[in-house]
Formats: C-alpha cells, sequence, structure tokens
C-alpha cells in the first residue's frame, strides 16, 4: 500500500477547524454554569454551531481532495462513530427506565465527536 501524506494546509485546517470548534463548546458550558439567563448566555451557548459547520466544510473538503483509502477510512469511521453513539443511547434509554437520570445530549454529543476525532486522529498518524 502507497504512503498517502496530508498537506500541510489540510493538516492545519484539521487543527485550526477543531480549535475553534472546542474553544466555542468550553466557552458555552462557561456560559451555560456562570451567566444568568438571558440573550447573552443563550448567544454564547449557540456559539459552537459556526464552528462546528466549520468543521464540517472541512470534513468535506479534505473528504473531496482524498484518494479513495482514505475516503473508504473516513466513511468507515463515520459508520463506526454512528453505531456506537447508537448502542450507547440504547444502552443508557433501558438504564433510564429502570431509574438512571435523564441524560443530556451534551454527553451523547461529546462521545460522539470523540470517538470519530480518535478514529480521524489514528489516520492521520498512520499516514505520516
Amino acid at each position: 500500500m502507497p504512503l498517502t501524506r496530508f498537506s500541510r494546509s489540510a493538516l492545519s485546517a484539521i487543527f485550526w477547524s477543531q480549535w475553534a470548534y472546542w474553544c466555542a463548546l468550553a466557552m458555552a458550558v462557561w456560559a451555560y454554569f456562570v451567566l444568568p439567563g438571558g440573550s447573552v448566555r443563550t448567544a454564547l451557548i449557540l456559539t459552537p454551531v459556526m464552528p462546528g459547520v466549520l468543521v464540517f466544510a472541512v470534513c468535506y473538503w479534505l473528504y473531496r481532495s482524498c484518494d479513495e483509502y482514505i475516503r473508504l477510512r473516513t466513511l468507515q469511521a463515520a459508520t463506526f462513530t454512528a453505531c456506537v453513539v447508537a448502542l450507547l443511547c440504547l444502552v443508557y434509554f433501558l438504564l433510564e427506565l429502570v431509574g438512571l437520570p435523564k441524560l443530556s445530549m451534551m454527553w451523547v454529543h461529546v462521545v460522539g465527536w470523540s470517538v470519530f476525532n480518535a478514529q480521524m486522529l489514528w489516520l492521520v498518524l498512520q499516514a505520516r
């Protein structure tokens, strides 16, 4: 199998879009716990939407510019992530019926992104 290398611009786009997203998410969590209810708090909580769109745009740009191997691995990572999130949602749904507290969708979101990002990081490190 030939060695596939990611360009510097691709790695930079991944890093900076993820950095913007995680900083905005940290700011939203801070606003949720610290600021009183109101329009400023709502705006800060919704801030991660735009960097999230940026992450999807970078993923699409990279997906379109990659060869078939990377495309296949990306689709496999997305499929595996969807299966993990679906399984965990099913299990926790049943655990809620037995009395565990309701789970915030924030945790589902964080687990989903973490599983996908870990797989993409492994793919990038393998390609080096």
